[in-house]
């Protein structure tokens, strides 16, 4: 554990009307990680005060903007805070905060600039049969558009080694900036590795993946009209952070204490 504080990991979880799970996550991942950071992306619940209790650090978006501007406030922060490695992980405990390490371990010892937790590579969870199908074509239709394979595209389990977050230009504001990551691998040729995870479906569904499924399809097809055919470069995603509470600025870079 020390060692992984030592290397300034950041443990970043995008969260929105998540204060029923978001502190227990915290907890969770606290021992693995110089930070643990929340993006809480406009929630009309308690989600950042129970994640500030539980000893996060809080970023407040004023209003709900999306999975993918919660990403780049993330991206901003390890910047600015001078981290060595971001690990993203969801809020509503699908994700089991004890494999951070099998994650983030690639990105540590140099052999990846990006690495996705992979429920697919080696099945341990229940994965319900249409989740398992929609994700293949997702898989299927990212790989071909972005020319990055991985066979979990939708995975929201990763870790990002500086030169990754440093260069990769977030655009998507949806469930989407998944999908664009392999487009920013190409593109800044990034080298993506996977492992395997375990994830939960024990859990109640805050969302219908079906329409998920058809917002991200659409994105994707943007996204590869834009990039591969009109060749234009993406348009970063606008800074909308505020810490929490107002008065809480880190002004001193992490492990500098």
């Amino acid at each position: 554990m020390a060692q992984l504080s030592n290397l300034k990991v950041i443990v970043g979880i995008p969260a929105f009307n998540e204060q029923d799970k978001i502190a227990d996550v915290v907890r969770d991942a606290l021992p693995h990680a110089a930070a643990v950071v929340v993006v809480d992306d406009g929630s009309r619940d308690r989600t950042a005060w129970n994640a500030l209790h539980a000893g996060a650090r809080v970023i407040r978006h004023p209003h709900n903007a999306g999975k993918g501007a919660a990403v780049a406030t993330l991206f901003r922060y390890a910047v600015e805070q001078g981290a060595d490695a971001l690990v993203l992980i969801d809020g509503d405990g699908q994700h089991d905060p004890d494999q951070i390490r099998d994650v983030v371990g690639p990105v540590l010892a140099g052999r990846a600039d990006v690495v996705i937790g992979s429920r697919f590579l080696a099945q341990r969870s229940d994965i319900p049969r249409h989740r398992v199908l929609g994700q293949r074509a997702f898989n299927v239709m990212t790989a071909l558009a972005s020319g990055v394979p991985c066979t979990d595209s939708q995975s929201g389990f990763r870790a990002f080694g500086r030169r990754a977050f440093c260069s990769m230009r977030i655009a998507e504001t949806t469930f989407s900036v998944e999908c664009e990551q392999q487009f920013e691998c190409a593109l800044h040729g990034l080298r993506l590795l996977e492992v395997p995870i375990n994830c939960r479906y024990d859990l109640p569904e805050k969302r219908s993946a079906y329409v998920q499924g058809v917002e991200v399809l659409s994105r994707l097809c943007v996204m590869s009209v834009r990039r591969r055919v009109l060749r234009q470069a993406p348009l970063p995603v606008p800074h909308r952070g505020e810490y929490f509470p107002p008065e809480f600025h880190p002004s001193v870079a992490l492990g500098a204490d």
